[in-house]
C-alpha cells in the first residue's frame, strides 16, 4: 500500500514539474504557429443612414486569422513578441431598400466590406501565473485589398403587397478609399498547457481607415486564436 502511494505522489510530482517547465525558460526564443478568428467592424460609420427606407446599421463580420509569433523570454515574468498574422477584417450592415422613383425599389442584401490585411503585432507579455500571460503593445498593418460586396435586386410592390423581383445582381467593386496602412493597439490575455497555447485579444484602432475626410472610422477588432509552441 505503501508503495502504491510513494508511486502515485511520484507520478504527480513529475506531472507537476512537466507542467511547470512547459513555459519557456529566461534567455531563450520560441515560436508559434496559430489558426483562429476575428469579428470585425468598423466604428462611426453611418452612411447608410437618411437614403435607405429601412434601417441600415452596421454589423460585425467574422473572418480568419492566422500566422506565426516569434518570442523571447526575458525573464520568467516578461516576454516580448513579434508576429506576422493574415487577418480578415471589415464591417457588415443590415438588409435594407431603397425606393428609385419610378413605382420600383432596390433591395440590398448581404452588404459588407471585406478589408484583408497582414498585421505585425509586436507585444509585452507579462506572466501573471504559470502560462498565464497578458498583454498589450502596437499593431502596424498593411493593407492587402479591400473589395464591397452585395447582392442586389430590383422589385416592384402590388397593392396586396407581394413583391415581384428580377434576377439578383451580385456586387464586387474594390474601394481605392481604404488606407494601405493601418495601426491598432492589441490588449488581451493568452494561456498556455502543453505547448498549446490559447490566445484572445481586442484591437482599439489608432488611425482611421479611409483617405477620404468624410468617415473616421478606425478598426475594431476581437481575435480568438489557438497555436502551438515550438521552443528554438
Amino acid at each position: 500500500m505503501k508503495t502504491t502511494i510513494r508511486t502515485i505522489l511520484m507520478l504527480l510530482l513529475l506531472t507537476i514539474s512537466a507542467t511547470v517547465t512547459a513555459q519557456s525558460k529566461p534567455g531563450t526564443f520560441s515560436v508559434t504557429p496559430k489558426i483562429g478568428v476575428s469579428i470585425a467592424k468598423l466604428t462611426k460609420w453611418d452612411w447608410m443612414k437618411g437614403i435607405t427606407l429601412d434601417h441600415a446599421d452596421s454589423r460585425h463580420k467574422a473572418g480568419f486569422t492566422g500566422g506565426a509569433e516569434l518570442q523571447y523570454q526575458a525573464t520568467d515574468i516578461i516576454a516580448l513578441s513579434v508576429g506576422a498574422m493574415y487577418s480578415m477584417q471589415g464591417v457588415g450592415f443590415d438588409d435594407y431598400a431603397v425606393e428609385n422613383g419610378d413605382g420600383t425599389y432596390t433591395g440590398v442584401n448581404n452588404l459588407h466590406l471585406d478589408l484583408q490585411y497582414i498585421t505585425m503585432p509586436i507585444l509585452f507579455n507579462c506572466y501573471v501565473a504559470k502560462g498565464l500571460a497578458l498583454k498589450a503593445g502596437v499593431q502596424p498593418a498593411f493593407l492587402l485589398d479591400a473589395r464591397m460586396k452585395s447582392e442586389t435586386a430590383i422589385y416592384t410592390v402590388a397593392e396586396d403587397g407581394m413583391k415581384t423581383y428580377q434576377p439578383v445582381e451580385e456586387i464586387d467593386s474594390k474601394w481605392t478609399t481604404v488606407k494601405s496602412f493601418d495601426v491598432t493597439i492589441p490588449v488581451g490575455i493568452s494561456y498556455e498547457y502543453e505547448n498549446v497555447v490559447l490566445d484572445a485579444r481586442y484591437h482599439f484602432g489608432l488611425t482611421t481607415v479611409f483617405k477620404s475626410g468624410l468617415w473616421s472610422s478606425t478598426n475594431s477588432v476581437f481575435s480568438v486564436t489557438i497555436g502551438y509552441k515550438f521552443d528554438l
